[in-house]
C-alpha cells in the first residue's frame, strides 16, 4: 500500500484509524487519525511513495523526526511519535492541534491588529527561539507554517513543518547539509525567504529565520508582502536589490518608530544587519510590547487605533 492509496476509515499500520485528510505536499500528505490504542486523535505525516524512491527526500523525512523530537516548546508542534507502517510507509505522529493556520486567518480577516500580531509574533519568536537552541533553522517560516490554537488569554501560535529545516554544525561537528541540499538550488517559499537563502538553502542561518519573522509581520500588519510582483521574478529582483518599503508607504498612515525599526532591521538584505539572535529580536519585540501596555493604561484611544489596525504615531 502507498500514501497515495491511503483512505478515510481504514487502519494505518494496524492502529491508527484514518479520519480525514487534512493537507498535501509534494512529499507527503497529512492524515487526521485517532490512535486505537488510546483513543487520542492525532495528525500522521506519511511520506508519499514517490517521494520515497528518493534517498535525499527519506534521509530529510527521517531527519525531521530527529530534529522535531530534540526541539521542546509550547510554541512547536510536538512530535509524539515516528515508524514505517507493515506496508512500508514512513510516517511521522503529531499533536493534533485545534484551531486554523496564520494563512487561513489572513484570508479571512485581512490583516489583523496589533494587540493579535503582538501576541502571535511574541510565540513565533519563541518557537525560534529553542529551535535555534537545539541548533536547527527552519527556512521555510510562513503563514501556512503557522497554527494559530485556543482563544483568549490561551491563545498562541504554534510553529510547524521543519521538513526543510537545517542542522547547524556546532562545536567542529558536521552533519548531512551538503549531501541533502546538493539537489536543491533553493529551498523555502520566495515571499518569506531571506535574500541569502534565494542564493542557496546551505547559506541560511538562524538570520534567515529572523527576515521571515519581518515579512510575517509585515503581512500581519499591513495585509501586503514586503515584496511583491507579477511573478517570482519580479519579487525576487525587488528582493535581491531593492529596499522593503516601510509599514507607512503601504498603509498611508504614520506607524510608531519603534514597530517601523523593528520590521525594518527584521528585513535587512544585508543579514549583518538583523538581529543577530532570535533574543536579541524577542527582546526588541517585548520592548514594543511593553512600551504599548503602558500607553494601554495612559492612553486607550491611541491602543484602540492599534487594535483596529489604524496606525497613529
Amino acid at each position: 500500500m502507498s500514501a497515495e492509496a491511503i483512505q478515510e476509515g481504514q487502519l494505518f499500520d494496524s492502529h491508527f484509524r484514518i479520519d480525514t485528510l487534512l493537507g498535501r505536499g509534494g512529499m507527503g500528505e497529512v492524515w487526521q487519525a485517532t490512535d486505537t490504542r488510546t483513543q487520542r486523535r492525532v495528525a500522521i505525516k506519511v511520506l508519499l511513495e514517490k517521494a520515497a524512491r528518493k534517498r535525499d527526500l527519506v534521509a530529510r523525512f527521517e531527519r525531521e523526526a530527529v530534529i522535531t523530537g530534540n526541539i521542546r516548546s509550547p510554541y512547536i508542534c510536538p512530535l509524539l511519535g515516528s515508524g514505517r507502517a507493515a506496508s512500508g510507509e514512513l510516517y511521522l505522529v503529531f499533536e493534533l492541534l485545534q484551531g486554523t493556520s496564520l494563512a487561513d486567518l489572513l484570508k479571512d480577516e485581512v490583516h489583523l491588529s496589533f494587540h493579535e500580531t503582538a501576541r502571535y509574533l511574541d510565540n513565533v519568536l519563541e518557537g525560534l527561539l529553542a529551535a535555534h537552541a537545539a541548533g536547527v533553522v527552519h527556512r521555510d517560516l510562513k503563514p501556512a507554517n503557522i497554527f494559530l490554537t485556543g482563544q483568549g488569554d490561551d491563545a498562541r501560535a504554534v510553529i510547524l513543518d521543519f521538513g526543510i529545516s537545517k542542522l547547524l554544525r556546532r562545536g567542529g561537528q558536521h552533519n548531512q547539509e551538503a549531501s541533502l541540499t546538493s539537489f536543491d538550488a533553493t529551498l523555502g517559499s520566495f515571499a518569506y525567504m531571506a535574500p541569502e537563502q534565494v542564493r542557496g538553502a546551505a547559506r541560511a542561518d538562524e538570520r534567515a529565520d529572523l527576515y521571515a519573522v519581518g515579512a510575517v509581520a509585515f503581512r500581519m500588519l499591513t495585509s501586503r508582502l514586503p515584496f511583491e510582483g507579477e511573478n517570482a521574478t519580479m519579487l525576487l529582483m525587488g528582493k535581491m536589490t531593492g529596499e522593503p518599503p516601510t509599514l507607512s508607504q503601504i498603509t498611508g498612515q504614520q506607524w510608531p518608530t519603534a514597530i517601523e525599526a523593528f520590521v525594518s532591521r527584521s528585513l535587512a538584505r544585508n543579514r549583518d544587519a538583523r538581529f543577530p539572535t532570535a533574543q536579541d529580536a524577542l527582546d526588541a519585540w517585548r520592548a514594543i510590547q511593553d512600551r504599548f501596555d503602558l500607553a494601554r493604561e495612559r492612553c486607550r484611544p491611541l491602543l484602540d487605533r492599534l487594535d483596529a489596525a489604524t496606525p497613529q504615531a
